[in-house]
């Protein structure tokens, strides 16, 4: 492991500035430890996204709530009139709606949840709690006097702490990575393990996902269970008030190339030879690096039985 005063100790040797451990408190120095954190960033940055991957991982608990109606994801549209959907026992609601009119919930034919669309530009979400303690038959009607269209229909029996709560509907569902993980740099595609859930217990890794630009994750709603995502994840940043005692998330094969570029660019302007030299090094060993790096794998293993 290596502390950030080790790779600033090992800098300032390569530079000629400091002899054993001790880091100089004096004007010849100055000008080198305020460089170091940029060019310790820029250093990093490069071996954490080509040359040498840091690899973190998620845990997904993928459980989405059932949706009491088996046809909610289909696409229903009129060019005006009542579109009907019923459900017994729901106390949350959801869909998606591309046009204007009302919403009402009613529960024994009384109302006692209603409200306005108005998506005049594509589909817009709407949500709702509904008091439905004796979880009798629940009606949802959507009526509008212009064509109007939904998908994603969901009557839920669960109750949700608040409105923001209650899950979106659809046969996919989207998790987003950078959200999950804010250090969060690529997705490595071969590396998500579906660990099953309590009534279909296994491990194996899965290629049963889709990716949406670079940072979200599409999963099948009815394929639920725990899934273990491994990313690649960028470095943590250097600060100038970050401790000298703190330990760097690096390999230990990489850490001796992050004094080499430091040097190389700290020291152009009192030895350019020297400091070329520093960065053709690095450069090879950076090249090496990406020929080594691999990600991780592992084997397929399902229990038939029971537990693993």
């Amino acid at each position: 492991m290596y502390t950030w005063k080790d790779i600033k100790v090992i800098t300032l040797q390569k530079m000629f500035a400091a002899e054993g451990s001790v880091i100089p408190n004096d004007e010849s120095v100055k000008d080198y430890i305020a460089g170091m954190p940029g060019a310790a960033n820029e250093a990093l940055q490069m071996l954490a996204t080509v040359g040498k991957f840091i690899i973190k991982t998620i845990d997904i608990a993928h459980n989405p709530v059932k949706n009491l109606l088996s046809d909610g994801a289909k696409i229903v549209s009129q060019e005006r009139g009542t579109i009907k959907f019923s459900a017994d026992g729901a106390r949350s609601m959801y869909f998606e709606c591309f046009g204007v009119g009302t919403y009402s919930v009613k529960i024994d034919d009384e109302e006692v949840v209603s409200g306005e669309l108005t998506s005049k530009h594509g589909y817009s979400p709407y949500k709702a709690h509904i008091p439905n303690a004796y979880d009798k038959k629940v009606v949802l009607e959507i009526t509008s006097s212009y064509p109007l269209a939904v998908k994603n229909v969901a009557l839920y029996s669960a109750d949700f702490e608040s409105l923001d709560d209650i899950q979106p509907f659809s046969e996919k569902v989207r998790y987003n990575l950078r959200e999950l993980a804010p250090d969060f740099y690529a997705l490595d595609s071969k590396s998500i393990y579906f660990e099953g859930d309590e009534s279909n217990v296994r491990y194996l890794q899965t290629t049963d996902f889709f990716q949406e630009g670079d940072k979200v994750l599409v999963l099948d709603r009815d394929v639920p269970g725990n899934y273990k995502i491994y990313y690649k994840a960028y470095p943590q940043q250097i600060t100038e008030d970050t401790l000298d005692s703190e330990v760097l998330s690096i390999d230990d094969e990489v850490a001796p190339l992050l004094p080499l570029y430091m040097a190389s660019q700290l020291y152009k302007d009192d030895d350019n030879g020297i400091a070329t030299s520093y960065r053709n090094e690095f450069e090879v060993a950076f090249e090496r690096l990406k020929a080594n790096n691999v990600s991780p794998s592992a084997e397929k293993f399902t229990s038939e039985s029971g537990w693993i």
